[in-house]
């Protein structure tokens, strides 16, 4: 048993002999003096700022998720700014990247913010032309929104016979004009076109002359005249938010800026110009939608979609460039 012993008695030595060293027995030798180090503060280098992309609209926009997607694709972040305070977050951060919607009050500071090298996109924001670091989605092929309501008007309608609003004040009623006969004569060859100014127009006037179906042009005063055929329970084809209730809305034609924001974005970040991006069918950010199935069957829908894909391709020639 003794023998086991041995061991534990040889680490226990070592262990001694480690903790008082080789000095005379009984005398316990100091330990040699160690300098302290003297300590130096070296600056934590500073972290590179994540750039943002600062989101300033009047309300919720449906491509935001889109946008967010693609930022944090990037490792950046995506800002959805209160309108009241962007123009203090432009001045904060030399990060941003702009991207705005019909905020015209915030002009100065953007263009500001594009003369100091933020990107910055505006949306919908009328008598502002691209320029270094800014670019414009806006205007747009108006010659087309009308042709796909001309499409629409020739498919929906029962007697042959359709109504047209004109001179409601809208900036481009030439344009739209132009397509909306082009594409009535591709739907409905037969189709005939009553027209009446936005001032006289009456539903029973439409009414005496078979109209059954009605396009009133996009301006001011197109807004006063659908109360009034909708009264009359004329169907219409509306371009644009708001307009005739559900019941009588045979399909909406609308500008979606969404599948331009980001290429928008991707150009001038990657060093060029500033861009004027219209909308367009071709660019699929001009559409048809909300289409009333109780007033377009099925079978004319699908018409109205191989009308709408052939544009979008370059097959189908609207008519209206000479």
């Amino acid at each position: 048993m003794h023998q086991r012993k041995w061991p534990q008695a040889a680490a226990l030595l070592v262990v001694t002999a480690a903790l008082f060293g080789c000095g005379t027995p009984g005398t316990q030798t100091a330990p040699p003096q160690t300098p302290t180090p003297a300590f130096t503060l070296v600056p934590r280098p500073s972290a590179t700022p994540i750039p943002q992309v600062l989101l300033i609209a009047d309300g919720p926009v449906a491509w935001e998720g889109d946008l967010n997607r693609w930022v944090a694709d990037r490792g950046w972040q995506l800002e959805v700014a209160d309108p009241a305070t962007a123009s203090t977050r432009l001045q904060e951060s030399a990060q941003v990247v702009a991207v705005v919607s019909a905020q015209e009050r915030l002009a100065g500071d953007l263009l500001q913010a594009a003369g100091e090298g933020i990107a910055v996109v505006l949306i919908d924001f009328p008598g502002v032309d691209p320029g270094p670091s800014l670019s414009t989605i806006g205007n747009g092929k108006y010659d087309q929104a009308g042709f796909l309501a001309g499409v629409t008007i020739g498919l929906a309608s029962q007697t042959g016979w359709v109504g047209q609003v004109t001179a409601t004040g809208g900036a481009a009623e030439t344009d739209y004009s132009a397509g909306f006969a082009q594409g009535l004569l591709w739907s409905c060859p037969i189709c005939e076109l009553v027209s009446q100014t936005a001032a006289d127009m009456t539903p029973d006037a439409f009414r005496a002359k078979g109209v059954d179906v009605v396009f009133p042009l996009p301006g001011p005063a197109a807004e006063e005249a659908i109360g009034e055929l909708e009264a009359g329970a004329i169907p219409m084809v509306w371009v644009g938010a708001g307009g005739p209730s559900a019941e009588v809305l045979i399909g909406r034609v609308i500008f979606e800026a969404g599948p331009l924001v980001v290429p928008a974005l991707e150009a001038l970040l990657g060093g060029g110009e500033g861009t004027a991006w219209p909308y367009s069918i071709e660019s699929r950010t001009i559409l048809i939608v909300d289409i009333n199935v109780d007033l377009l069957s099925p079978g004319r829908q699908r018409l109205l979609d191989q009308a709408y894909e052939a544009i979008a391709a370059g097959e189908l020639d609207i008519g209206t460039q000479e």
